[in-house]
């Protein structure tokens, strides 16, 4: 029986490293009634998205499975979801890369401690490098699209404020860094695995919308500055960039609307130990009527998707399919998450299906190797957001935003990037996970 109804899950994705490129290759899933320890933080401002636990008497399989450390994440990766609550809701608390994983015993101790460290934008940190011209009328989304491919992230919630661009525009530096200088006031954070960017009044959707005595408030709120902090009982779905109500008898004069900058949760799930398991919030009071903002959907493609098999991109023969390979230029990946269609120079390229040009840029954020790109959106095909990428392109013929139809011209083939002579690298991805092109193209003859 769960102690107080508490409840866990932790889930690992455990894979190797090639390069920027991520090969995923068992998962291991660690849940009650191991007893486990954790300290989650995240917040609007960078930096503040990190958690730690400590999982209690793991088998010599799991803690050899969690084992990481400086000197072997540059070949290995574990990437982490962890879930907590009451009973049978657990929502989704952090996610993001293990940069630490030791296990040992403290003094005289009989049990064995392993202790996971992570962080939430570690890859960004890490690989986040945008190197990229965007066309007039592209949409913030649109860059962050382009700006998180090859990561574990996806967009979140987006400022309406933010227009799109009036002309051509480069971006040169570390992602997260280039992205707060070009649009300083605005909020860039990292949350469950989604990055959001937030104006002063605007607020995430929550599901606790007030805070009391009544409702898990311990003691009373506690004024900083221009900050306020509180301390409730745990509440798993509260998350950073939401809006909710405190409502304090102690210090009525404190009740107003907030939005919630810090959440930190801590405390043990545990079948034999009995301990406090809290929630800490900061919260900054706002200066005009909150805003909620809307999903930015995952596909931005509005009209009819191709149905039946694509036109190729281009005429040619295959010289790397998807799949493993050895690696044919330094940079490249020896895990070809598309194929190569060799072509001669200057060979026009073809959309394959109907969809809208998310981008047309020169290099990327993790896609650098892929010189002068664009990305097409294709809308929803059997419940996935289907998108498609083209790369060594000499030029392209497209904009940000445009719409195009099955076999409409969109560039011509190059040898740009990471290249060893003209060819088009064609990408096929299902919700950013890459696959076969052959799904939808056939084989090339």
């Amino acid at each position: 029986m769960l102690k107080r109804q508490r409840n866990y899950r932790a889930e690992f994705e455990i894979g190797s490293r090639d390069g920027k490129n991520l090969i995923p290759e068992h998962t291991l899933t660690i849940a009650y009634p191991y007893t486990c320890q954790f300290n989650v933080s995240t917040g609007i401002n960078r930096g503040e998205n990190r958690a730690v636990f400590q999982f209690i008497n793991l088998s010599e399989i799991d803690k050899a499975d969690l084992w990481i450390d400086t000197w072997n994440i540059a070949k290995r990766y574990i990437y982490m979801k962890f879930y907590a609550g009451y009973g049978d809701t657990i929502p989704l608390i952090f996610e993001g890369f293990v940069q630490s994983g030791t296990s040992g015993k403290d003094g005289g101790s009989t049990e064995t401690i392993t202790t996971i460290q992570a962080f939430d934008e570690g890859h960004l940190f890490r690989f986040g490098y945008l190197n990229a011209t965007f066309t007039e009328k592209t949409k913030l989304s649109d860059i962050l699209k382009v700006a998180l491919e090859g990561t574990n992230l996806k967009v979140g919630y987006i400022t309406p404020d933010i227009l799109p661009l009036r002309r051509n525009k480069t971006y040169i530096g570390q992602t997260l860094d280039l992205l707060s200088r070009e649009y300083s006031g605005y909020s860039f954070f990292v949350s469950k695995g989604q990055l959001h960017v937030l104006g002063d009044r605007d607020v995430v959707p929550g599901e606790i919308p007030v805070i009391g005595e009544g409702s898990g408030l311990l003691g009373s709120p506690r004024r900083g500055s221009s900050f306020v902090e509180c301390t409730s009982a745990f509440e798993p779905q509260i998350t950073a960039g939401q809006a909710i109500v405190l409502q304090s008898t102690s210090l009525p004069w404190l009740n107003q609307s907030y939005k919630v900058v810090r959440v930190e949760h801590a405390g043990i799930i545990s079948p034999v130990i009995s301990s406090d398991l809290i929630t800490n919030l900061t919260l900054t009071a706002f200066d005009e009527q909150p805003r909620v903002l809307e999903k930015t959907e995952e596909s931005t493609y509005k009209g009819q998707p191709t149905t039946g098999l694509w036109r190729k991109p281009v005429q040619g023969q295959v010289t790397s399919p998807f799949g493993p390979r050895p690696r044919p230029v330094a940079g490249a990946s020896t895990n070809h998450k598309g194929m190569d269609i060799g072509a001669a120079m200057n060979a026009p390229v073809y959309a394959p299906a109907n969809g809208r040009v998310i981008a047309a840029y020169i290099n990327g954020s993790l896609t650098s190797g892929f010189g002068r790109f664009v990305s097409i959106d294709h809308g929803t095909i059997n419940g996935k957001n289907v998108t498609s990428w083209y790369g060594h392109l000499s030029s392209w013929v497209v904009h940000s935003g445009q719409y195009v139809e099955q076999g409409q011209l969109i560039g011509y083939v190059g040898s740009s990037g990471y290249s060893t002579g003209p060819h088009l690298h064609f990408q096929i991805n299902e919700n950013n996970i890459p696959v076969n092109p052959t799904k939808y193209i056939g084989y090339y003859g």
